[in-house]
């Protein structure tokens, strides 16, 4: 009975202290830079955590920014020292090309000395000193994806050593939100097309879905109908088509290839699909 006791005990703990490592992970698709030397590594829960979206800059001892955004959740920090020969701006657009892969929204990104001081986002808002290089050396950007919001930050030392840190701010409503929202695509996968109803272009986390769905399915093309009420019996077909060319130049400036994508907007056109609802998005799949 001692022994089971034990046995049950330690059970506990490796369950315990498996879902703990899995909430203080960065998300499955990040690769690290090849080569590159963990330096850093914390984690933490963060009840207000400062996500700049412009140039920073001390004003009175304190840090100023003119657009930011106030996250909370758990904070997983990693700093790299990346192998001589690389530059700041390779390791930078490593990560930034796989959070476009992902579906992740650039909310801003700067370089060289338009990011402000590496001083200041070096102590100020990573806390990590190791990361104050030199100002025209630095790359900053801010994402929003599935299940949080990443920073990625790079620079040259003035002893040559170049760095990459990545703050990721998990948000657990965020990720529980992503898990219901995505079973659209196994309807879409059984049944070769599926419809969305109340959507809309702005502020919709359908679109980074999309997205995902495009990286994840390589060989699939895919139809998008935008389906949209409007007042005094008028059909819709400009404010919806104008809504559709929006929607492609959006999927297309990610890079998404032409030929996997097309956008059409048909008004309050089909009436049976629009139901009760103002808007509707219709995804059919042409091809695997």
């Amino acid at each position: 009975m001692h022994n089971c006791s034990i046995r049950l005990f330690l059970l506990v703990i490796v369950l315990v202290s498996g879902s703990a490592m899995a909430a203080n992970q960065l998300p499955d698709w990040f690769e690290p830079y090849p080569l590159a030397a963990l330096e850093n590594e914390t984690e933490r829960n963060v009840p207000d955590y400062q996500l700049p979206l412009s140039q920073i800059a001390r004003i009175q001892g304190l840090l100023r920014t003119q657009n930011e955004i106030r996250l909370s959740g758990e904070l997983v920090r990693r700093t790299w020292q990346l192998a001589t020969g690389n530059t700041p701006a390779q390791g930078f657009e490593h990560v930034r090309d796989q959070l476009l892969r992902a579906g992740a929204s650039i909310l801003y990104e700067c370089s060289s000395r338009q990011c402000g001081a590496s001083n200041l986002w070096a102590n100020q808002v990573f806390g990590y000193a190791n990361l104050l290089g030199v100002d025209s050396t630095q790359n900053y950007l801010a994402a929003e994806i599935a299940t949080g919001h990443m920073a990625i930050y790079s620079v040259r030392r003035g002893n040559g050593r170049v760095y990459l840190h990545v703050d990721y701010i998990h948000s657990e409503e965020m990720a529980a939100r992503s898990e219901t929202d995505t079973r659209w695509q196994e309807r879409l996968n059984n049944q070769g097309h599926v419809l969305l109803p109340d959507w809309k272009l702005s502020g919709d986390d359908r679109v980074l879905e999309i997205l995902q769905l495009l990286g994840d399915r390589p060989t699939w093309q895919l139809r998008l109908v935008l389906h949209q009420r409007v007042g005094s019996g008028d059909t819709g077909l400009t404010e919806s088509n104008a809504e559709a060319q929006q929607l492609e130049a959006q999927l297309l400036d990610t890079g998404v290839d032409r030929n996997r994508i097309s956008v059409y907007g048909v008004g309050s056109l089909v009436p049976s699909v629009l139901g009760d609802h103002e808007s509707v998005l219709t995804i059919i799949r042409l091809q695997d």
